[in-house]
């Protein structure tokens, strides 16, 4: 049974991908898993419901991935920081149609919901390498869960779908900005996250 529904899930994906979801039909999702109607709504009553499950099925996957790079004790902090980071972004070529269907206006009560998913879940990965930063001296802050509740805050406000439409030098202001942000917040040595930089730039890109 659930093979089947991922089943579903894998070619409504692609369709939705390679054609855009307003323009993809229940029936073009029904010719391309080659399975009854009655199958289908035995699993989804819609096709927003078949999306809504992506998206909750693509975020699962981005803190799988989160966590598994949060627990890699041969990566550096910082590595692991950075790693855990890149992994919860839909922007890549699986999320991508995700991301597209969460921008829209008419989805801002979902996009919000994922949002909040994100901040509610995201500090308890990677706190643990925010400690480990703390005991090896790099960071130091009595506020580590908070901290990153402000960072993953801004982040999604700062390097949303709107970041690419600034002007390079705007860009680089906010790039800047979050350096600053992340510095003090965690009084760690000038430069220290500017490794963040590349990773901001290759995700919005």
């Amino acid at each position: 049974m659930a093979n089947k529904k991922d089943f579903i899930l894998d070619t409504a994906q692609k369709l939705f991908m390679e054609q855009g979801f307003d323009q993809t039909s229940i029936s073009q999702i029904l010719e391309a898993t080659q399975i009854a109607r009655g199958t289908l709504y035995y699993y989804f009553s819609s096709k927003e419901e078949i999306m809504d499950a992506i998206i909750e099925r693509t975020i699962e996957q981005a803190f799988t991935a989160s966590q598994a790079l949060a627990d890699n004790r041969e990566l550096t902090v910082l590595e692991r920081l950075i790693g855990s980071m890149a992994a919860l972004n839909l922007n890549h070529q699986e999320g991508e149609g995700v991301l597209l269907h969460l921008n829209q206006p008419q989805n801002a009560l979902l996009h919000e919901k994922t949002n909040q998913i994100l901040l509610e879940r995201a500090p308890q990965i990677l706190l643990p390498i925010i400690q480990d930063g703390i005991t090896a001296g790099d960071m130091r802050t009595d506020y580590p869960y908070e901290s990153l509740e402000m960072i993953l805050t801004y982040s999604l406000q700062a390097f949303g779908s709107s970041f690419q439409a600034l002007p390079p030098e705007k860009q680089q202001k906010k790039l800047q900005a979050f350096l600053y942000l992340l510095e003090t917040l965690f009084h760690s040595r000038q430069g220290y996250f500017n490794p963040f930089l590349s990773l901001i730039q290759t995700q919005s890109s």
